[in-house]
């Protein structure tokens, strides 16, 4: 009886707890991200992408809004460098290469990336990229600085 008490009042306890602990998060128009975060709004359209940020620092979390504001589906990728056209490559082998990916965002429709560049980027061109179907080539990739 008492381990059962014991367990109902850790438990009602912990929850108050987690519930105190959530409360200190922000909301900014696309859930929660946490205090210290930086917000970065990312546009992309037929064939360009921009940032409201183009240099980062290693090791500070981001919560990245990319909108699909374009009339055909894209997607988003944070590669380490500019690895230019596809090529012979493929889609897997990008996929595989990405820091971060959304996958496809349709037309409208906005997703977010959690991200934190790692201390290895520091000082590297790291690159914002749609490797659809020849979007790549046709402009859409954007450069960006990664520093301390």
């Amino acid at each position: 009886m008492k381990r059962l008490f014991f367990l109902s009042v850790s438990s009602v306890l912990l929850i108050l707890f987690l519930v105190g602990c959530g409360g200190s998060a922000t909301t900014s128009g696309g859930g929660m991200t946490m205090p210290g975060t930086q917000r970065v709004e990312i546009t992309e359209n037929e064939f360009t992408i921009t940032s409201s940020v183009s240099t980062f620092t290693a090791g500070v979390p981001y919560h990245l809004m990319v909108k699909n504001a374009g009339q055909t589906t894209h997607e988003f990728m944070i590669m380490p460098k500019d690895e230019g056209s596809m090529g012979h490559m493929s889609m897997d082998h990008m996929d595989g290469m990405a820091l971060a990916k959304t996958g496809d965002i349709n037309p409208g429709e906005t997703k977010t990336v959690e991200y934190t560049f790692p201390d290895s980027t520091k000082g590297t061109p790291s690159q914002f990229v749609c490797y659809l179907q020849g979007h790549y080539d046709a402009g859409m990739k954007l450069n960006v600085n990664v520093g301390q």
